[in-house]
């Protein structure tokens, strides 16, 4: 389906090519757009199951005669939801005649959640007061190819569009950090922290959108668009990697909310904390960009 996708946009751009030769020769026939905006993708599986995900393990708790007794527990800070994240770009537009244009460009998205909690925490041999911190971040670059069709345009006025376009995401990365600041015991005033990075690249999305432009004269417009884009399947993280401060002496076997599975892809434990189950995303979701657009 992905190279069906991309059949299909070579055979576009290649039928669209003879139409330049009707462009005017006094036209503005290239622009460039720096623009600025939100994607809110639906990340269902990140805020409504890992987010909810609790740090857990087995700790060996000493006991009023000197022995070490084994003793799970359970530290829950769930996150918020991700909110739709800031997307910034840059697009080139190749005006081929009044109704059509080549569209290139490419952008970065980036959205963050975060969340303290206070509770016992086991390190040492005993369960001591301390206050997390838990941090969320994920962020992805694009690259993207389309097509513009002009429906309404006034020259020097205003233009309506309708634009169509295909999407290469990658350099998709997730890291979350985790710090726990001790407030009682021989640790207090001490911090441990747990850091997770899972990265993945290749997802292919189509977007549709429609916008308008209002024109300040013949080479400068402020422009606004909405769409909606649409993934040609969910993907997962891979190449997990964990490091962490915990050291042996603080007697604690830590299971961390997002682990690799044994495929590679990365895993996220249920809320009740009892097993793993892959962690797939889907990036579909709706864009609103804002354009300011110079045309020579």
């Amino acid at each position: 389906m992905r190279n069906a996708a991309r059949r299909f946009l070579f055979l576009l751009v290649m039928s669209l090519l003879p139409i330049s030769a009707y462009a005017e020769d006094a036209g503005r026939v290239w622009g460039i757009s720096p623009y600025v905006g939100m994607h809110g993708p639906n990340l269902e599986n990140l805020n409504s199951g890992h987010f909810r995900s609790p740090y857990s393990g087995t700790a060996d708790i000493i006991d009023e005669f000197g022995f070490n007794n084994p003793t799970s527990f359970v530290y829950r800070n769930p996150m918020p939801e991700l909110e739709p994240g800031a997307l910034v770009g840059l697009e080139f537009i190749w005006n081929i005649n009044e109704k059509h244009a080549l569209l290139i460009g490419g952008g970065s998205w980036e959205a963050t959640t975060f969340a303290t909690a206070q509770g016992l925490f086991p390190v040492q041999g005993a369960f001591e007061s301390a206050v997390s911190q838990r941090k969320g971040d994920m962020s992805y670059n694009e690259f993207y190819l389309g097509w513009r069709y002009n429906a309404v345009r006034k020259p020097k006025k205003y233009n309506l569009y309708l634009r169509m376009s295909a999407h290469e995401v990658f350099d998709i990365d997730y890291r979350e950090d985790f710090s726990l600041l001790f407030l009682s015991g021989p640790p207090r005033s001490f911090r441990k922290s747990v850091v997770v990075q899972a990265q993945a690249t290749g997802l292919l999305l189509l977007q549709g959108a429609g916008g308008a432009e209002w024109f300040i004269n013949d080479w400068l417009s402020l422009g606004a668009e909405a769409g909606y884009t649409l993934g040609m399947k969910e993907m997962t993280l891979g190449d997990g990697r964990l490091n962490t401060d915990f050291r042996d002496t603080d007697n604690l076997f830590l299971q961390v909310p997002i682990v690799p599975g044994v495929n590679g892809s990365m895993q996220y434990k249920l809320e009740s904390g009892e097993e793993y189950r892959e962690l797939r995303l889907s990036f579909d979701g709706w864009k609103a960009l804002f354009k300011v657009t110079v045309y020579y």
